[in-house]
């Protein structure tokens, strides 16, 4: 069975913990095909810096050694806000044989009651949460831990063997870098230089971008 891995976020900028986790991940699974997902108008967070086409742009600066790594734009072309259930949608009408697996943080699984039609995303795609042990001491709501019991499998081979319907959770490796953090630290003049690509960090300073 065709597998495709999708990893969505703002990507605002991508950076060294996005390259490194996705590695780490591609290194495990070993995805037929795997999706950085740069969202438009995120409904859970604050507007992105810079623009769309600065985003997709410092994503091809950032995949260029790494020609396995895809950019996915349909939710960018997109007039609605990023609801990732119209993405999942829209990705199973385009691959109805393939599993389809989400990528998402702790974090992000810890607030999926409040995404749009949440309880749906389970029947469209597998869910691969990763780097539990930074949230190991939150609890989870009812919803999110009844869904877990239900669909937890951690074998890699069930996930990647299944169109959806599997949650598996993995340890991606701790990298501690944030997008907030290096926009906030080029606007003090601070160097982050070690935390982003060199071509993205060479991009940034170019355009002038989070001054």
């Amino acid at each position: 069975m065709h597998s495709i891995a999708i990893f969505g976020g703002t990507f605002d900028p991508v950076h060294n913990g996005h390259i490194k986790t996705s590695l780490a991940i591609q290194a495990n699974f070993g995805f037929d095909s795997y999706y950085f997902l740069p969202c438009k108008n995120p409904t859970l967070k604050a507007p992105s810096c810079a623009s769309s086409e600065q985003r997709v742009e410092m994503l091809n600066l950032a995949l260029k050694p790494y020609p396995y790594f895809k950019i996915d734009t349909r939710e960018l072309e997109r007039d609605t806000p990023s609801y990732m259930i119209y993405t999942l949608q829209s990705f199973r009408l385009e691959y109805p044989n393939s599993s389809l697996t989400l990528i998402i943080g702790f974090d992000a699984f810890l607030n999926l009651p409040q995404w749009y039609q949440w309880e749906k995303i389970i029947s469209l795609a597998n869910l691969l949460v990763i780097n539990r042990e930074e949230f190991s001491q939150q609890p989870l709501a009812e919803s999110v831990q009844t869904l877990l019991n239900q669909y937890r499998n951690d074998d890699k081979n069930i996930l990647l063997n299944h169109h959806a319907g599997v949650i598996c959770l993995y340890n991606a490796g701790r990298y501690d870098i944030a997008s907030t953090r290096i926009r906030e630290q080029l606007k003090q003049h601070k160097d982050v230089k070690n935390d982003l690509p060199e071509s993205v960090y060479n991009y940034i300073k170019k355009q002038a971008l989070y001054q």
